[in-house]
């Protein structure tokens, strides 16, 4: 009897130490996903992997810590420590409570959304989005729209649709069809001077926009950074029509890599300019990247996030692999407060809408 129960404990030892190496391999990965957002990517782009599958690292980490207070391992508190720090983080992505009011001011709407050149939704023309897109958004009656792939086939039907705005400003490319794409405001405001910062290679860009508020003038940026170039769909189907999938993980990861090093350079650009400005700004528009980023936390310096100053329930502004991504953002100088931030789920873009009532005094 005494042989069979060496010989199970025995039996056993390859899993321990198996579920050693996962822990610490875990640990290791949580580690890096919160060094990542330092790191810019022109440097290295190895840890900012890492910050991109945050969120499915730290449930990781969790399944692993309660394993090992069930089955009493000593090493539990290696993954209870590195969990500690994502509790800093937890309001990048779902939030509760009331939002901290700041001084007395004027209240200005703003919202940001990719339309993505209106050609999400099968069966729809683009046109007929466009009309959908511009009821909507009359509805909901935001001083200042900051749209990112805005697609027109003919760029007077703009003004005919969005006439409650008499303030426009967009820079477009030509699309293969022959219509335009590309960034588009309007604002209620007067818009009294503005231009654009483009991206060599790239028809990506930001469009800045000089708006007389009330007497005072406030920059607001329009932008949208280099996307993946694969979306989450293409990227299954290709997976499933493939008979080596490591191969379709390593050629999208190689593409990913490309786009972190490109939007690094961007969003440096992006900083710098912001730093030169005159006016207070107001940054928003489809960054690509999520909170546990370099771009994030670039953008970020001096400013204040609606959604972690004002949003409630999940941050989530991608429909795919909702509720994990946010890629859409506003954020305000620390001088401003927001009193409201909502992402609304509507279908006519694979991104959602985001509107935030930002007080300036």
């Amino acid at each position: 009897m005494r042989k069979r129960k060496k010989g199970k404990k025995r039996s056993l030892w390859p899993i321990s130490i198996s579920f050693r190496i996962l822990l610490f391999v875990a640990a290791a990965a949580l580690g890096l996903s919160y060094i990542s957002i330092y790191i810019n990517p022109v440097d290295s782009v190895i840890p900012l992997f890492f910050g991109l599958y945050f969120i499915p690292i730290v449930f990781l980490n969790i399944i692993i810590l309660v394993i090992a207070l069930i089955r009493r391992r000593s090493v539990a508190w290696v993954t209870f420590l590195m969990l500690i720090p994502s509790i800093l983080f937890a309001d990048l992505f779902v939030k509760f409570g009331k939002p901290n009011e700041g001084e007395k001011g004027n209240a200005l709407n703003i919202c940001t959304y990719n339309v993505g050149l209106f050609a999400q939704e099968s069966g729809i023309s683009r046109l007929d989005q466009l009309n959908r897109v511009a009821r909507y958004i009359g509805e909901e009656r935001p001083s200042i729209v900051c749209f990112q792939e805005f697609y027109a086939k003919d760029t007077s039907v703009i003004r005919d649709l969005f006439h409650q705005y008499p303030y426009i400003q967009w820079h477009f490319f030509r699309y293969s069809d022959g219509g335009m794409f590309g960034n588009l405001t309007i604002s209620k405001f007067p818009i009294v001077s503005g231009d654009k910062i483009t991206f060599k290679g790239s028809t990506n860009l930001c469009i800045f926009s000089d708006i007389d508020f009330f007497g005072k003038m406030i920059r607001i940026y329009n932008t949208h950074l280099e996307s993946h170039s694969i979306s989450f769909t293409t990227l299954v189907k290709r997976m499933s029509n493939s008979q080596k999938v490591s191969e379709e993980i390593l050629n999208v990861h190689e593409r990913v890599a490309s786009a972190f090093k490109k939007r690094g350079k961007q969003v440096d650009s992006i900083a710098v300019h912001m730093s030169k400005s005159e006016y207070p700004a107001i940054i928003c528009g489809d960054f690509n990247d999520t909170p546990m980023s370099y771009t994030y936390h670039i953008l970020m310096k001096g400013m204040k996030d609606s959604f972690r100053e004002s949003g409630r329930g999940f941050s989530a502004t991608y429909s795919y692999l909702w509720p994990m991504l946010r890629i859409d953002y506003i954020l305000y100088p620390e001088t401003f407060w927001s009193m409201s931030h909502i992402t609304q789920k509507v279908p006519y873009s694979d991104h959602y809408p985001v509107f935030s009532g930002i007080i300036i005094p």
